[in-house]
C-alpha cells in the first residue's frame, strides 16, 4: 500500500526509539524519518514510501531486533525465534543474510550493527509505533493518578490508535505467537482502562456499543462484562443489564465450568438493590444511594495448591487479630516467593473476622505504582460511597469516617512506598492490612516486616506433587527432591518446572531436570517458562542504580558457595568497608542472602541469572579479571576458601599464569 499510515491521534515523527531529534509537522524535512510497526503488520515506511521487507523470515528479523529496543540480539537467540528448536542447515548464514538485505533497505535512518555474537537495531531518526503506545499510556497513568480522568482517556484513545490490526501480523513462529499474545494483552488492558475512564467521566453516546463489540470479541474476559453492565445501568437499561448478567453466567459455566466472579456478582447485586430508578450516568450528577451498606468480597481466589508457610501464617495471623489496634503487618522479600499467594491464603483463613468485607488492591510495585487518589476512589465506591471528592487529603479523610467502627481486611499488594500506603490505611481499631512489598518501605515506622524466603525442602516436593501429582514425583521422589533443588526451592520456580513435567508425561523427572540444567547454563534464556522464572530476578535488578546491578552481576560469577566481605572486595576490588555495604544493600533488595557468620550466598537460580547478566553485560575480560583478584585473595589469606572453592576458581580462569596455577597446586592436597 502506497504511501505511510497516519497513526490516529498520533503526531507524525514523535517519540524517537533511540536518539534523533522530535520532529514535529511543522519541522523541516520531517518527511525523512522512518516510520516502524509492530502494532499489525510488520512495516516500514522510509522517506514517506513504504518499503519492501522481504520475506515472511527477514520481517521476522527485523521485528524481532525492533521489540528489544537497542539492545543487543545473540544469534542463538535469533536462530530460535525464526526457526524454533530445528533450525534448516546454514542457518546462520541465512541470518547475515537477511541483514545485509535489510541494511540497505532501512538505509542510515535505522542502522543494524553487529555486536560479536549478535546484532542490534538502532533507530537514529523515525518513530516506532510500540515505543509511542508505551509512551502515550504512561502519560495516560499519570493523569489518572493526577485525577486528570478526560485527559488520561483521551491519551489512551491515542495510544489504542497506533494499533492497525493483529500485532506482528505476516511474521510465524512460537517466538511472535507469544510476543503476539504479550502485546495483545497490553491492548486489552488499556481498551478496559479506557472504557473505565470513559464510564466515570460519561463516555460518548456509543460507548455501550463499542464495550458490547469488545465483549463479543473477547467473550472470556470478565471485566468487559462488567463495563457492559454497567454501561447499560447507567443508560437507564437496567432490565438489559441484568440480562446481559445472565448471558454471562451461562457463558462461564458452559465454557469454563465457572461462575461469574465477585466483581460481576458484586454489580449484580447492586443492580438488584437500586430499584426501578437508573442512576445517573458518571459525570452527570448524584447516583441513587445503595440501600444496605455493600459488603465487598474482593480478594482473588486462594490457590487450590497453597503448601507450606506454616510457621509465617500462624505470625500474620496471630498480628490481624489483634482487635484492640488497627493491625497493619508487611511481607516482603524477591519476587517469587510468593508474598502475594500468602497474603491472600492468610487473608482468606482470617476473613470470618471481618464480617464488613475484604478490599484488594494491586499498587503496582515500583515500575507502574498506582496513585493513591485513585485506589481511595476505588475503596470508596466499594463501601457505598457516590460521590467522591476531588483531593486527596479529603477523600483519606472521607475513607478514615466510612470505615471507622466496621471490620474491614484490607490487602495491599505490590505497594512501593509510604506515600502511596499512608493514605489508604485505616485510623481507628477493627480493621486491618496486610501489605506486601518488594522492598522494605522504611518510613511506615511501627509496622512489623515479614521476610518471606524460599519454601523448606519437604514443602517444595509437596507443591510439585500437588501440581503434577502425587503418584510420578513420588515415584521418582530421590529424582524429584534434586529437582525442587535446582529450583532453588523457590515456589514460582517449582510451578514453573511442575508445568515442564506436565508438558513431558513420557519424560522422566531425570530427563525434566537434564534439561533444566542445560537451560541455565545458556548464555541467553530462550524458553518462555525460564524467561518468567527470570522476571523477578530482572525486576528486582531494575530497582538498583548501576554501581549496584554491576556489583549484583559480578559477585555471582565465582564458582563459590559463599563469599565474605573480604572476598567480596577481591571480586569488585574495592575496599572491604565499601563491599560491604555493597553486598549488604543487595540483601536489602533480596537478591543476596546473608548468613550467620556474616557471609553471603546466593540462591541457585538467582546466581545463575545474574552470572548470565555479567557476561553478556560486562564481558568475559571483566570477569576474568575478577577471578583473577579473587583467586589471587584466596591464596594469600587463611580460612577464606575451601578445596572446593579454591579448585573450581581456578578452573574458571581460562588463562591462568604458571606462578599462580602453582600456587593452587601448592595449596591443594
Amino acid at each position: 500500500m502506497p504511501g505511510h499510515p497516519e497513526w490516529p491521534g498520533v503526531p507524525v515523527g514523535v517519540g524517537p526509539v533511540t536518539g534523533g531529534s522530535e520532529c514535529g509537522q511543522e519541522k523541516e524535512g520531517c518527511g525523512r524519518v522512518m516510520r516502524l510497526a509492530v502494532l499489525g503488520p510488520v512495516r516500514a515506511w522510509r522517506r514517506d514510501e513504504e518499503v519492501d521487507l522481504g520475506s515472511p523470515q527477514q520481517r521476522g528479523l527485523l521485528a524481532l531486533l525492533l521489540l528489544h529496543e537497542g539492545r543487543p540480539v545473540e544469534t542463538e537467540a535469533i536462530l530460535e525465534a525464526l526457526w524454533g528448536e530445528h533450525g534448516p542447515r546454514g542457518a546462520r548464514g541465512t541470518v547475515r543474510t537477511y541483514v545485509y538485505r535489510l541494511r540497505p533497505i532501512l538505509g542510515d535512518m535505522a542502522v543494524i550493527e553487529s555486536t560479536g555474537s549478535g546484532y542490534r537495531l538502532t533507530v537514529r531518526d523515525g518513530t516506532f509505533d510500540l515505543r509511542r503506545f508505551r509512551e502515550l499510556t504512561a502519560q495516560a497513568h499519570r493523569a489518572r493518578r493526577a485525577g486528570a480522568t478526560a485527559s488520561a482517556a483521551d491519551l489512551l484513545r491515542q495510544a489504542l490508535g497506533t494499533w492497525q490490526g493483529p500485532a506482528l501480523s505476516g511474521v510465524r513462529g512460537p517466538f511472535f505467537e507469544l510476543e503476539r499474545d504479550r502485546l495483545e494483552e497490553l491492548r486489552l488492558a488499556a481498551l478496559e482502562e479506557v472504557f473505565d475512564l470513559e464510564l466515570e467521566v460519561g463516555g460518548a453516546s456509543d460507548l455501550t456499543s463499542e464495550i458490547r463489540a469488545a465483549v463479543r470479541e473477547h467473550p472470556l474476559r470478565e471485566r468487559l462484562h462488567e463495563q457492559l453492565m454497567l454501561s447499560l445501568f447507567r443508560a437507564g437499561r437496567r432490565a438489559e443489564a441484568l440480562a446481559a448478567f445472565q448471558y454471562t453466567r451461562r457463558l462461564l459455566r458452559e465454557e469454563l465450568g465457572v461462575d461469574p466472579g465477585p466483581a460481576l456478582r458484586s454489580l449484580h447485586d447492586r443492580i438488584l438493590r437500586e430499584g426501578e430508578d437508573a442512576p445517573v450516568p458518571a459525570g452527570r450528577g448524584p447516583s441513587s444511594a445503595l440501600t444496605p451498606t455493600p459488603v465487598p468480597a474482593q480478594l482473588p481466589a486462594d490457590l487450590a495448591v497453597f503448601t507450606g508457610r506454616r510457621a509465617e501464617i500462624a505470625e500474620l495471623s496471630l498480628t490481624l487479630r489483634d482487635a484492640a489496634h488497627a493491625p497493619v503487618v508487611g511481607i516482603t522479600g524477591l519476587g517469587g516467593m510468593g508474598k502475594t499467594a500468602l497474603a491472600v491464603h492468610v487473608a482468606h483463613t482470617q476473613r470470618h473476622l471481618f464480617p464488613d468485607g475484604q478490599l484488594f488492591a494491586d499498587l503496582g510495585g515500583f515500575e507502574d505504582p498506582a496513585g493513591p487518589l485513585e485506589v481511595l476512589g476505588r475503596f470508596l465506591r466499594a463501601v457505598g460511597v457516590s460521590q467522591l471528592p476531588a483531593s486527596l487529603d479529603e477523600r483519606a479523610a472521607l475513607w478514615r469516617t466510612t470505615v471507622s467502627g466496621r471490620r474491614m481486611l484490607i490487602v495491599l499488594d505490590a505497594a512501593s512506598g509510604g506515600e502511596q500506603v499512608r493514605p489508604l490505611l485505616p485510623a481507628t481499631p477493627g480493621c486491618a492490612v496486610i501489605m506486601t512489598s518488594p522492598r522494605r518501605i522504611v518510613d511506615l515506622p511501627g509496622i512489623p516486616w515479614l521476610r518471606l524466603g524460599v519454601l523448606r525442602p519437604e514443602d517444595a516436593l509437596h507443591l510439585l506433587a500437588a501440581i503434577s501429582g502425587t503418584r510420578r514425583v513420588f515415584a521418582e521422589q530421590e529424582a524429584a527432591g534434586r529437582l525442587v533443588q535446582a529450583c532453588s526451592y523457590q515456589p514460582l520456580s517449582v510451578h514453573v518446572a511442575a508445568a515442564r513435567l506436565d508438558a513431558r508425561p513420557s519424560w522422566t523427572i531425570d530427563q525434566i531436570l537434564a534439561q533444566l540444567e542445560d537451560d541455565l547454563r545458556q548464555p541467553v534464556v530462550m524458553h518462555a517458562d525460564c524467561k518468567i522464572v527470570d522476571r523477578p530476578f530482572r525486576e528486582a535488578q531494575a530497582r538498583m542504580d548501576t554501581f549496584h546491578r554491576d556489583a549484583f552481576h559480578l559477585t555471582a560469577v565465582p564458582d563459590c558457595g559463599r563469599l565474605d566481605a573480604a572476598m567480596a572486595a577481591a571480586v569488585l576490588d574495592l575496599p572491604v568497608n565499601e563491599a560491604t555495604a555493597v553486598m549488604e544493600a543487595l540483601v536489602d533488595a533480596h537478591v543476596v542472602e546473608s548468613g550467620e557468620n556474616g557471609d553471603y550466598r546466593f540462591l541457585g537460580l538467582v546466581k545463575a541469572f545474574a552470572r548470565r547478566q555479567a557476561l553478556n553485560g560486562l564481558g568475559h575480560q571483566h570477569c576474568q579479571q575478577a577471578l583473577h583478584r579473587l583467586l589471587r585473595h584466596c591464596l594469600t589469606t587463611r580460612n577464606t576458601a575451601g578445596e572446593e572453592d579454591l579448585r573450581a576458581l581456578a578452573d574458571q580462569i581460562t588463562d591462568l599464569p604458571d606462578a599462580l596455577a602453582e600456587m593452587v597446586s601448592l595449596s591443594l592436597p
